[in-house]
């Protein structure tokens, strides 16, 4: 088979009898002003005719730009991530870039190795979703000069570009959920303590009960070592040995809420009958599981949109010497995983 040969701004060029730089100028958003609207039209219309793709390497030869960026996420089996993804994805679409994916399983060495390979490819900046509190990774991309946006997980340091929820109003959305059921004996199931949402939510929890004269026993709060189902089992079986008499559990986030519900059915509790439980982010299907779980949302994909657009702007203006944050809204999504206490229940109907 022969090999088509590749079509060139040459072959365009000679195809039109025009000069090469009129080409290239007709072809760049950047400059396709300073030639007739008619010459630009004809260029593209036979680039598309006989086939024309850019050259990427010569384009980032030339203007010193590859048009990719760097995305790290920390966990590819958390749902709560493509439709970040997506919305990402589709502010690039619109200007040409091309995103170089990885992930970093919640480990930072890792995260740190694969950012050290998407700078070493040329990435003109990077969005990272895997950040913990204090993370070598934004250090790293500050002395390299990359251009770096946080999703989701912020840093303690505060003087990075953001895109994040307003974690504490989501937890104070789930608290005030129970307390209009009747729930008071109240318990929260954390995420590990060097992830930023994690510290949040749990400082929110306990800031919100004490605003409401609800005091928090310590045996009320237990930790998960991890964002995941498994952590969640092991940390809720913990929580259930400790309070017998609680009545509503809020977990860190989702994944961890799910592994809740399997220790509560290990131990006999049905949902919500004998205990209520919020999970956080919303993430995809959880109307569809048995007992559809009460959560609160985020946008992701808004997500995912906001923080492409600044990191698109910070590598247009390249200016380092201020950083913005971007917090989006919350809400409460109820389901069938929360309910009145069952004496509350009781009461309610003898009356």
């Amino acid at each position: 088979m022969i090999q088509k040969k590749r079509v060139t701004l040459r072959d365009l060029a000679e195809h039109l009898n025009i000069n090469t730089s009129t080409v290239s100028r007709a072809l760049s958003e950047k400059s396709n002003e300073m030639i007739s609207p008619e010459v630009v039209k004809r260029v593209r219309k036979a680039a598309e005719e006989m086939g024309y793709k850019q050259n990427a390497a010569a384009y980032a030869l030339k203007m010193g730009s590859t048009k990719t960026i760097g995305l790290i996420i920390p966990d590819l089996m958390n749902p709560v991530f493509p439709p970040i993804i997506r919305g990402i994805q589709s502010v690039l679409d619109e200007y040409g870039y091309t995103a170089f994916l990885a992930y970093s399983q919640n480990n930072e060495q890792l995260a740190r190795t694969e950012v050290e390979r998407l700078i070493s490819r040329g990435v003109d900046g990077i969005i990272y979703a895997a950040a913990f509190r204090e993370d070598s990774v934004v250090d790293l991309c500050k002395k390299q000069g990359v251009p770096l946006v946080l999703v989701n997980r912020v840093v303690d340091k505060g003087d990075v570009d953001t895109v994040k929820v307003d974690d504490t109003l989501g937890i104070r959305m789930a608290v005030d959920h129970l307390v209009d059921l009747g729930h008071r004996k109240i318990g929260f199931i954390a995420g590990p303590k060097n992830i930023s949402v994690s510290h949040i939510r749990l400082g929110a929890f306990t800031q919100t009960m004490a605003d409401l004269d609800l005091p928090v026993q310590s045996q009320r709060i237990v930790e998960a070592h991890a964002l995941s189902e498994t952590a969640g089992e092991e940390a809720m079986s913990l929580f259930l040995k400790k309070n017998p008499d609680a009545t509503a559990v809020i977990a860190s986030n989702d994944l961890i809420a799910l592994g809740c519900l399997t220790a509560m059915t290990q131990f006999g509790y049905t949902c919500p009958k004998r205990m209520s439980i919020v999970g956080f982010n919303n993430m995809p299907y959880l109307d569809w599981f048995a007992t559809p779980l009460t959560t609160v949302a985020i946008p992701h994909f808004q997500m995912g949109e906001r923080s492409a657009d600044l990191l698109l702007k910070r590598i247009k203006s390249g200016n380092a010497d201020f950083h913005e944050e971007v917090l989006l809204k919350p809400k409460l999504v109820i389901r069938k995983s929360t309910a009145a206490p069952t004496k509350t229940r009781k009461k309610a109907r003898a009356s």
